[in-house]
């Protein structure tokens, strides 16, 4: 694990540093971390569950889950123009966002030994199964409303087919390919808003979530972070 992870994620740091992180870019912004509410992108899996310490920082309780499986933003312009309306009054909200990618104590990719169990497990278990479905062909439709999710998380992953495949460490191609879509996304559903907002900060803060075994630190590698005024 201690060499996996700075060979694939060389700017990563520990879930402590990147909780104080977040804390020192609002004290750098003058923005008092009461007046915002905060959300996540990230995907649905309880391992990621890892932030709630932020919740004595800013206006809570926290956080509202814009993320499905994977992290893709699934509740849309609808969510997210809810999520902002929750705002104080002149304030900001700040949205915490990307995939996550296991890292087992020996080193493996995909895979972490949750709390009890006594073998291993997939992590993302999305981006794994949207990886084993692109690997032999099988494309979920869109109709069944049963894995509506996973569906759009194959298709996304489809479209960098070659590029995955093709590479050393696919699932680790997928999730930079993730994270992506997901920046991507968020993008996109705040530029239908724009027109629609005033009087609001937003502060993005994008990157891979690095989930270890359940008895060591997590950890995530900052992709990107944009303070955006309404």
């Amino acid at each position: 694990m201690y060499t996996t992870i700075p060979k694939h994620f060389p700017n990563a740091i520990l879930m402590s540093e990147f909780q104080d992180r977040i804390i020192a870019d609002f004290k750098n912004m003058n923005i008092d971390p009461n007046d915002t509410v905060w959300a996540t992108s990230i995907c649905s899996d309880e391992l990621n569950n890892l932030l709630q310490g932020l919740n004595s920082v800013f206006a809570g309780p926290g956080p509202f889950r814009l993320g499905g499986i994977s992290g893709l933003p699934f509740v849309g312009i609808t969510g997210f123009n809810a999520f902002l309306s929750h705002a104080p009054a002149h304030g900001c909200a700040m949205i915490i966002y990307g995939p996550h990618i296991g890292v087992s104590g020996n080193g493996i990719l995909g895979e972490v030994n949750r709390q009890n169990q006594f073998g291993l497990t997939t992590c993302c278990g999305s981006l794994v199964g949207a990886l084993n479905s692109i690997k032999a062909d099988q494309i979920l439709p869109f109709d069944n409303p049963l894995d509506y999710q996973q569906a759009r998380v194959i298709k996304h992953l489809d479209q960098y087919r070659n590029e995955i495949l093709e590479d050393e460490f696919p699932l680790k191609k997928a999730t930079d390919f993730a994270y992506i879509d997901i920046h991507i996304k968020l993008n996109r559903i705040i530029d239908a808003l724009k027109p629609t907002l005033n009087d609001i900060k937003l502060y993005m803060i994008g990157g891979i979530v690095i989930n270890t075994d359940w008895d060591k630190e997590d950890w995530f590698e900052v992709r990107d972070s944009e303070l955006i005024t309404f």
